[in-house]
């Protein structure tokens, strides 16, 4: 009775050994694999976060681009206003001066 009773302990040993041996494998190997779930979310999140920043740049990159162009052409349109603006004056002035010649020739042809 006492050597199946040291047997009987003896193999619940045994049985608690193996489930604690088993059991800390088990939560080993889930440690693991919650680590490398981590390490591979923190990967994609490194990957996202690249392509984000890229993409912010791209769009810098263009947003620049499109101001450049748009200055260039308001600094062109202002100076083509300027020009016609100059052009217009010069014509004006030149009428003023035909009208002027011609109010003078008649006076002088009325006068004689």
């Amino acid at each position: 009775m006492k050597i199946q009773l040291d047997q009987l302990k003896q193999h619940l040993v045994n049985e608690i050994t193996q489930i604690r041996a088993n059991n800390k494998l088990d939560i080993n190997l889930e440690r693991s694999r919650v680590t490398d779930l981590f390490s591979f979310q923190e990967k994609k999140l490194l990957e996202a976060t690249t392509d984000l920043s890229k993409r912010d740049t791209h769009i810098k990159r263009v947003i620049s681009e499109t101001s450049n162009k748009l200055a260039i052409e308001i600094a062109s349109l202002k100076t083509l206003m300027e020009s016609n603006k100059i052009e217009t004056v010069r014509y004006l002035a030149a009428s003023v001066f035909t009208c002027l010649a011609i109010a003078l020739g008649f006076y002088r042809f009325w006068k004689k």
